[in-house]
């Protein structure tokens, strides 16, 4: 039996037990452990990781001495006991990600989560070098999130590569659903540590939309969720997707809806989870989905899907900075960059994607490696506008001419977008406000020169892609000029319309 004796929290602490190599033990490890700290017991299982070495994994939360009972067929009579002392998380690791007030993300320890994803299915089965400048290229970069699927396309690996999938090679170098790939899931933990050293969110696709080559039994796919949750679970910067619908087709919801119920039961540090497809591809009010994730181009069905579920809306798929073939790979970049400001300024969160080719006929969005686009500056620019702003903004769904998040009152980030507005009334009482003018692609924020209190009409360029934010800077007594009608959030373009 190995393990350290101590593990810092919210870290993954791993306990190794010697077996009989048995490549039988893939399927079921039989190994359960019970993790316990005063009157709290949790739950992990161990799984296989071949050449005759069992393991489980578990993420504590909490500080202080945890006791652990490991019990299975291949362990002595009564099982193997221990304990271990968990200490205080690394400076900058906040914990898990969570919903936090019904239609946002925030960490374990309270601090809020806004995420700015990209997507990148593949990265982690090309080569050393290739990862290594996709880690290199997120550090510099805005994205906080990685969108990643765990049975990519053969075809997407890099020259040479025979890591790419979680399942390993039978006869004839046909996959066998009965056994796993330690060195594919080698490959990914490594991609995940590192994701997490930089703050990046791990969001892993269990089944892809493309299921030509995977055709498991309904076995096959429990015993399949089982081992990836049970190997992964203990990272905390893992999210779950449990499947990609694709093109919307309502298909397999009972299947669905049993792996993640799989899902739940295993994984004992409670992740987000969810599935991922068209609008009318699921039900979205399924109260075991965290989340929701959609693939759409219209963006501004995010503070719709928020109004009606009541929970955070990822659009993950909303086209991609490209030049071709298929539209959805040919958005112009100041399209992508309105879409994800729309998206945020509705209520949700917008994944970028890039399907630009660069050298070696590779891609963002599926190889990693470098981005080529010109959106991905214009986020970061997003982003850090966001940092400034009070946590938890909501949308307004009353503010019909723009769209607008904010919080009442103090602060208002509204995006006219393609609205090439001159002027805009505003009724503020009870402060006064600074008020900025930001070119969203030029990326550049004009103060204006004076403060604004009560009623008045901000004068605007008449341009795309233009957002105002306002500011409260103090408190003014309310004078009674502006009449209870005026204070409601329903504000008209003051233009003559």
């Amino acid at each position: 039996m190995q393990f350290e004796d101590t593990v810092r929290r919210w870290d993954a602490f791993e306990l190794r037990l010697p077996s009989d190599p048995d490549d039988a033990l893939y399927a079921e490890a039989g190994l359960r452990t019970v993790f316990a700290k005063g009157t709290r017991q949790l739950y992990a299982d161990g799984f296989y990781d071949g050449n005759g070495s069992l393991i489980v994994r578990f993420m504590p939360d909490e500080q202080g001495v945890w006791s652990f009972h490991a019990d299975g067929p291949s362990l002595p009579i009564g099982g193997l006991k221990g304990e271990f002392l968990c200490l205080p998380a690394d400076a900058g690791v906040h914990g898990p990600v969570r919903v936090a007030d019904a239609t946002h993300f925030a960490y374990a320890d309270g601090t809020a989560f806004t995420p700015f994803g990209t997507e990148l299915s593949a990265w982690h089965i090309q080569d050393d070098a290739c990862r290594a400048k996709t880690i290199h290229t997120l550090q510099a970069s805005v994205f906080n999130k990685a969108r990643m699927s765990l049975m990519p396309n053969a075809e997407n690996r890099g020259p040479g590569e025979t890591v790419f999938s979680p399942f390993a090679a039978g006869e004839g170098g046909k996959l066998d659903f009965d056994r796993y790939n330690p060195a594919y899931f080698a490959r990914l933990e490594e991609c995940l540590q590192a994701l997490g050293q930089h703050g990046i969110e791990a969001e892993l696709t269990l089944f892809p939309a493309n299921e030509a080559d995977i055709q498991l039994t309904p076995v096959q796919e429990e015993r399949y969720i089982r081992y990836v949750v049970s190997r992964l679970a203990a990272y905390r910067n893992v999210w779950w997707t449990i499947a990609d619908l694709g093109d919307g087709t309502l298909r397999r919801d009972k299947d669905w809806r049993c792996g993640c119920r799989t899902v739940r039961e295993c994984d004992y540090g409670q992740h987000l989870l969810t599935v991922h497809g068209a609008p009318a591809a699921y039900d979205w009010g399924a109260p075991w989905l965290t989340h929701i994730s959609l693939r759409h181009e219209e963006v501004t069905i995010a503070s719709t899907f928020t109004l009606q579920y009541e929970k955070p809306v990822i659009i993950d798929h909303c086209g991609y900075e490209g030049t071709g073939p298929g539209k959805e790979n040919a958005l112009p970049p100041e399209e992508l960059v309105y879409r994800i400001w729309e998206g945020l300024t509705r209520g949700g969160y917008v994944t970028h994607g890039e399907a630009l080719i660069g050298s070696g006929d590779t891609c963002w969005s599926i190889h990693g490696g470098e981005l080529q686009g010109e959106c991905w500056p214009r986020i970061d620019y997003l982003r850090k506008l966001i940092s400034d702003a009070p946590e938890f903004l909501t949308y307004n769904r009353m503010r019909h001419d723009v769209s607008t998040i904010e919080r009442q009152g103090d602060y208002s980030l509204s995006y006219f977008g393609a609205h090439r507005c001159t002027s805009r009334l505003f009724a503020m009482p009870g402060g006064e406000f600074a008020v900025d003018l930001i070119d969203t692609w030029n990326m550049k924020l004009e103060r204006l020169d004076q403060t604004f209190q009560e009623r008045f009409v901000i004068k605007l360029p008449g341009k795309l892609y233009y957002a105002l934010r306002l500011q409260k800077v103090s408190d003014v007594p309310v004078t009674g000029t502006i009449t209870e009608q005026e204070q409601e959030p329903l504000l008209a373009v003051g233009d003559g319309d």
